[in-house]
């Protein structure tokens, strides 16, 4: 797990050092750097072979990128080469890379997840992908009905909390190749899960994920909250947390989310979790700061993390300087 990381002149971050815990999650209007931070982890986990022009400070390539990741079990540094636009890492230490790859960055679409796709290959089942939007959710519930029924039972029991009036799921096949999840609703009618709203294929996505027998090690995610219901959110977070604890013997995933709701910063535990507020500062790079803990316990007790962010905004977060 990273429990640190440091980011020079990424973009438009210029120099960040934070903690990382299990589950973090960052906060800031848009625009203040949040999408690019989750960028870094995958840069620095993936090794990306190439980095843009833009992806310099500035688009000045003279600054030199320099990403580090502290882990358990050592660190990992990257920086791209200033000829030829190439990455080199530097102390590679294959051990901390282990522990925190593959690294999965989801960017869900807001009209929902497709629940139709090709089954899993043969190649594909070592990892069971599900895709950058999700958009491989049919193969994983398909490989779970054919090689893992007890998971597959269990995903649908969880789906049946959630989702009211839902029965069972089934999948078709349209055609040999094709996977088609279908929801088996109010007493028998079958419906396929295209034609559901947003919100339920993006639970359909979300509880097929935390069921991953091998889920990416390292989670990145932007703002889950779209398209679900306020007040599933604390559900969606449950599900994604149990993805940060051992079981069904897969080792804990290390999750980082981008969110823009207060209702997801309720579902929040500061003695266990990280939130980092992102800002604009004055010569256009951005910073990111931990909640200051002990200033908030003088509000948690009436109000609920989240209240207090709407209330006191970004700069009522953090300590004051």
């Amino acid at each position: 797990m990273l429990r640190e990381i440091e980011i020079q002149n990424f973009r438009c971050l210029k120099q960040v050092n934070v903690a990382l815990r299990p589950l973090t999650v960052l906060i800031g209007p848009n625009d203040s750097g949040k999408s690019a931070f989750l960028a870094a982890i995958e840069h620095l986990i993936a090794g990306a072979e190439k980095f843009d022009s833009e992806d310099y400070w500035r688009g000045e390539q003279t600054s030199g990128i320099v990403l580090i990741g502290h882990g358990d079990d050592g660190h990992v540094e990257c920086r791209p080469e200033r000829k030829r636009g190439k990455t080199r890492v530097i102390t590679p230490h294959d051990l901390a890379l282990a522990s925190i790859s593959p690294v999965s960055r989801f960017q869900l679409p807001t009209a929902g997840v497709v629940m139709k796709c090709a089954g899993y290959s043969a190649e594909e089942e070592a990892k069971m992908p599900v895709g950058q939007s999700g958009e491989r959710t049919a193969a994983l519930l398909d490989y779970f009905l054919r090689r893992d029924r007890k998971r597959f039972f269990d995903v649908v029991d969880v789906l049946k909390k959630n989702i009211p009036g839902l029965d069972d799921i089934a999948i078709g096949t349209p055609d040999a190749q094709t996977r088609q999840i279908e929801l088996v609703i109010d007493g028998g009618f079958q419906l396929a899960a295209d034609r559901a709203s947003a919100g339920v294929r993006l639970l359909l996505f979300f509880v097929a994920l935390s069921h991953h027998p091998r889920p990416p090690r390292t989670i990145l995610l932007e703002e889950p909250e779209n398209g679900i219901h306020s007040k599933r959110l604390s559900s969606v977070m449950q599900l994604l947390r149990s993805l940060t604890k051992p079981g069904q013997g897969r080792p804990p995933a290390q999750i980082v989310i981008t969110t823009h709701s207060p209702y997801l910063l309720d579902a929040i535990n500061l003695s266990e979790d990280q939130v980092l507020v992102f800002r604009r500062n004055d010569d256009g790079s951005r910073s990111a700061e931990p909640v200051d803990v002990d200033r908030m316990k003088n509000f948690l007790d009436e109000f609920m993390l989240g209240e207090v962010w709407f209330n006191e905004e970004e700069a009522g977060l953090v300590a004051k300087k």
